[in-house]
């Protein structure tokens, strides 16, 4: 995957991040699961709007940012413990520990680099059945740029703590949470678990 590719992946990611800052009443034609993520796209696009400017001169308002509005939306233990593949039935308590905690640095350091590839757009959710009970869904949309070709991008959330929260995003059926654990993988293949944790501590602290 190139590098401009990869960057728009993790830019068309963070349309589920941001902090709910609409009412729910006002997508009441939607599911939940359907309801954030179109109330977040809407609150990182009222954020990108009002904030561009501090976006671009304060890096530490961009990673408190992803940091208090991306994470509440992710489910990062599941995330953590599916990146890792079968690495994480392996890893002692401590290993899973430092692992979720480098992996959720890396997250909000690749999604706060990624938010200036972001300007507007809109969003058509594809049908879907959300079946009474249900704790898993996947929610499949269409994003829509200016100049651009639709991207599909599909996002599958889990139901847990009473909320529903993303796990995976897949772009034109491409999935993040695949390509990080090959990654991952490959190194722990490599190193152990605990050379992949000395490679992902070192990384963030470069890019920090």
């Amino acid at each position: 995957m190139t590098p401009m590719k990869h960057r728009a992946l993790w830019a068309t990611l963070l349309l589920v991040q941001c902090a709910v800052l609409f009412p729910a009443t006002a997508y009441s034609g939607l599911n939940e699961p359907q309801r954030i993520i179109q109330q977040v796209s809407d609150g990182l696009m009222r954020v990108l709007r009002e904030d561009r400017n501090l976006l671009k001169t304060d890096p530490g308002y961009v990673h408190r940012l992803v940091d208090e509005l991306f994470l509440p939306h992710v489910d990062v233990p599941r995330v953590s413990a599916l990146a890792l593949g079968p690495y994480w039935r392996d890893a002692t308590p401590e290993q899973r520990r430092v692992f979720q905690a480098e992996f959720q640095r890396l997250l909000i350091q690749t999604y706060a680099s990624a938010l200036d590839a972001l300007s507007s757009w809109d969003i058509r959710f594809l049908p879907m059945q959300l079946e009474p009970g249900a704790t898993r869904t996947l929610v499949r949309t269409e994003i829509q740029q200016p100049g651009g070709q639709p991207v599909r991008v599909d996002y599958r959330m889990a139901y847990s703590d009473g909320r529903w929260r993303a796990y995976d995003v897949a772009v034109q059926e491409i999935s993040l949470l695949a390509s990080y654990r090959n990654q991952f993988t490959s190194v722990a293949q490599r190193r152990g678990i605990d050379g992949l944790l000395e490679e992902l501590t070192t990384r963030n602290d470069t890019r920090r």
